[in-house]
């Protein structure tokens, strides 16, 4: 099963396991990404997010979608979780600071105890 079709089915599954169609689905996954409500963009939008469920589609759109299916209060509360985290592929900036303050903080301390013996 090539992965957007694992995707696909995801997020099939999910919107199944919450009781909602397709359609209501799509102007969720709408309202979290745009902060418009305008009835044709909604109406676009729900027709290519349902025709994306059907077709090939590019794995990194339907793994979108999911992330932020993933941010609906519905979807929190529902007690279903993502198997696998999202990848973004890259690491945000304060975590990477983060890491590397650590990083120097582990081989400050690993170095004071080599002096030590």
């Amino acid at each position: 099963m090539e992965k957007y079709e694992e995707l696909q089915k995801k997020i099939k599954v999910i919107i199944k396991e919450l009781g909602l169609s397709q359609k209501e689905m799509a102007k969720r996954v709408y309202c979290e990404r745009f902060e418009d409500d305008e009835a044709e963009e909604i109406r676009k939008f729900t027709e290519t997010f349902r025709q994306n469920l059907k077709r090939k589609a590019k794995p990194e759109l339907l793994e979108s979608y999911l992330a932020n299916i993933a941010n609906l209060r519905e979807f929190k509360n529902s007690g279903l979780a993502i198997s696998r985290p999202v990848e973004l592929g890259f690491i945000p900036s304060d975590i990477r600071k983060a890491l590397k303050g650590i990083s120097k903080d582990l081989i400050n301390s690993m170095e004071s105890e080599d002096n030590k013996f």
